[in-house]
């Protein structure tokens, strides 16, 4: 009888204990999920600007040093030509020196967002528990994410009013990037132009409405 009562207690408290473990499972089950979707969530809304900015940081000193390797001024570039009544009728570029200039930053810049395919971020826990509060607390929770892309580079003229016969003329690298981020569970794209200032020259005398081969703009 005693011996019968021990068995029945034991199976009672093993099933107490199957249940609970159960329970835990599914318990901890439906926190991951939650916790899975607040990093759904979070890419979302955060891994785009995450990638925008590895990716600026990279490709603006990749150009920079380009740039700087070359060292082109402004009469390497361009060539104005005035006619005896001091008006500009034309400005000449070097189009080898461009095409030099625009194939260099291209593929350095395409080497160096290379090199970033694979990066990480980190997030603070209490970020995806969605309380301001704590959002910055917490240990680092590392996400990975894949970012590949393409850049082009194009420069532009422009003519800037400075006065009474007289004009600022402007030459300006564009970059243009286009890029596909990824993780787990995101996919998006971002896409953004950034100018750089190549060289600069006041020019005196009247300008000619017509000049460069002909790349650009002119401003009032």
């Amino acid at each position: 009888m005693i011996c019968g009562r021990r068995r029945r207690a034991r199976r009672f408290v093993l099933r107490r204990r199957h249940i609970a473990i159960i329970l835990a499972v599914l318990l901890l089950a439906v926190l991951i999920r939650g916790f899975e979707k607040q990093i759904s969530n979070f890419s979302a809304d955060y891994l785009p600007s995450f990638a925008k900015q590895a990716s600026e940081e990279v490709i603006n000193s990749a150009v920079l040093e380009e740039l700087d390797s070359l060292g082109y001024t402004y009469s390497d570039l361009v060539v104005p030509e005035s006619d005896d009544s001091k008006t500009v009728k034309e400005i000449k570029t070097d189009s080898v020196k461009i095409d030099i200039l625009k194939s260099r930053v291209t593929n350095r810049a395409q080497e160096e967002l290379r090199k970033i395919k694979h990066s990480k971020m980190t997030i603070p826990l209490g970020a995806f528990t969605g309380l301001s509060l704590i959002a910055n607390y917490g240990p680092e929770i590392p996400l990975t994410y894949c970012i590949t892309g393409s850049v082009n580079a194009r420069l532009v003229s422009e003519l800037e009013s400075a006065g009474v016969n007289r004009s600022i003329h402007h030459i300006k690298l564009i970059v243009s990037v286009s890029a596909v981020t990824a993780s787990v569970d995101y996919s998006g794209d971002i896409s953004y132009e950034t100018d750089f200032e190549i060289a600069q020259s006041v020019i005196s005398g009247d300008v000619s409405c017509v000049y460069g081969g002909v790349w650009g703009a002119a401003k009032p």
